[in-house]
């Protein structure tokens, strides 16, 4: 069994399809998240960030629960978010559960800086008349190089608001424009809220599915949650330093950053494993070994798990060193073994229960069909994108996402749930193998000739 195991991880390593699953995860690691890492301990002062440690132990209080106050706070952090991506022509979506930038056409940005117009009253203050400080204040750009001044601009016959060239002032420093961006603007939303979703709905509909402006998102942000980058509570801090010990929060959010590939990747490995038989001729000769069927099966997938779950435990050695070494600096404990916790519970079993789908398909079919399944698996086994911020967990979830480095509270309220997902994924990746062996027992002895 020993030597068959070897074999098998010999053939896997050689496999080219092998190290582009390894590429793919580093990618993942480094893209989605290193930077996170690196962004936290850069930060440690920040009342935002979940390092940070206030020297008269007061904390900011728990937000405000009040429907009104939260449909306020919503509109208003919204429009200003719309501001600011409008002027970047940079709008945040997730297509497939992980945050992509979309730059918008002229006519597109043209339709956002109407639904502005309308947010933020500029078509009212401008119909009157009237300069504002407000106005002042929002200095909406055209396009990143020019600025519309204050007080220009006017509304024709039919209410379409029309500038006209010497309207717009061109700002020759980057930094002006930043510095516009980041400036505190105080205002109101001259819409109802009922017209703020329409708005953000049509919205969303420019930018594409699950934008940071779809509903989904916005209750995401500012409902309650732990997705906002808002001054941490006493509970965060308390959860962060005392249950996680730290690196707790940032192997939930490893495991959630390569979510995605394991997926559906580690069953091309032992697809391929698998179909090389046929394709060398090998499938007779294995057949008349006096090895097991059970043996056979058995250290085939055993060589691709472990292959497969190899450098997952090795990618995040690097920032768990660093992260007890700063812990060692402010006299914190860390948990050195959270992220092998975290990995063999919330990773562990998926890859069992991708590789055992694939591995039965393609024994009971000999082709490569396997293939198809698991790309389908992969396109609607992915959590909705309301579950990213952790805690909302289904019993039939094939993955586990947590995109915060809080909500230790949100998971333990739902831990069972979590357990049980965890234990179903595992029973029915088990079931599979038992299952797979039979049918292989039942070709080798010639009782069974089905290809797809």
């Amino acid at each position: 069994m020993k030597n068959l195991f070897v074999m098998e991880c010999k053939k896997i390593v050689r496999s080219f399809l092998y190290w582009l699953y390894v590429i793919a995860l580093i990618s993942a690691s480094i893209h989605n998240y290193e930077t996170v890492v690196e962004s936290e301990l850069s930060r440690t002062d920040d009342p935002a960030s979940v390092f940070y440690i206030a020297e008269n132990g007061v904390y900011a209080e728990t937000a405000d629960e009040q429907d009104e106050d939260m449909q306020r706070t919503m509109m208003i952090g919204a429009t200003k978010r719309l501001l600011g991506n409008y002027q970047d022509n940079r709008y945040e979506y997730y297509p497939f559960g992980y945050v992509k930038e979309k730059t918008l056409s002229e006519k597109e940005q043209a339709e956002i800086l109407c639904y502005l117009q309308e947010l933020t009253g500029l078509n009212k203050l401008l119909g009157e008349g009237e300069e504002s400080s407000d106005l002042e204040d929002l200095q909406i750009s055209g396009g990143g190089a020019f600025v519309l001044n204050p007080g220009q601009g006017s509304t024709n016959h039919n209410g379409q608001f029309i500038t006209e060239p010497g309207d717009w002032q061109y700002i020759e420093n980057e930094s002006d424009m930043e510095d516009l961006g980041n400036q505190e603007n105080e205002f109101e939303v001259h819409v109802t809220f009922d017209r703020f979703k329409e708005i953000m709905n049509s919205v969303n509909a420019l930018i594409g599915h699950n934008s940071y402006y779809s509903w989904t998102m916005l209750t995401m942000y500012y409902g309650e949650n732990d997705m906002q980058n808002t001054p941490i509570t006493e509970l965060q801090h308390r959860e962060f330093y005392e249950k996680d010990h730290v690196t707790g929060a940032f192997a939930r959010y490893f495991c959630d950053s390569i979510s995605l590939v394991v997926l559906c990747l580690p069953a091309f490995l032992i697809i391929d494993l698998l179909i090389r038989d046929k394709r060398h001729k090998m499938k007779a000769l294995i057949y008349s070994r006096m090895e097991s069927s059970v043996k056979i099966i058995c250290a085939r997938f055993a060589a691709t798990i472990c292959l497969t779950m190899f450098p997952i435990l090795i990618l995040p050695l690097k920032s768990l060193v660093t992260l007890i070494i700063y812990c060692g600096s402010i006299g914190i404990h860390a948990n050195i073994f959270a992220f092998a916790a975290y990995v063999l519970a919330w990773i562990f079993p998926t890859v069992l229960l991708i590789v055992a789908i694939a591995l039965f398909v393609t024994v009971l079919t000999e082709n490569y069909l396997s293939v198809l399944i698991s790309g389908l698996i992969w396109l609607f086994g992915r959590p909705s994108v309301d579950k990213i911020a952790g805690g909302n967990y289904g019993l039939f979830d094939l993955i586990i996402r947590h995109n915060t480095l809080k909500g230790y509270g949100r998971m333990i309220e739902n831990i069972q749930t979590l357990i049980w997902n965890r234990v179903l994924i595992f029973a029915v990746a088990l079931v599979l193998v038992v299952f797979t062996i039979m049918i292989y027992d039942t070709k080798r002895k010639g009782g069974m000739a089905f290809e797809g």
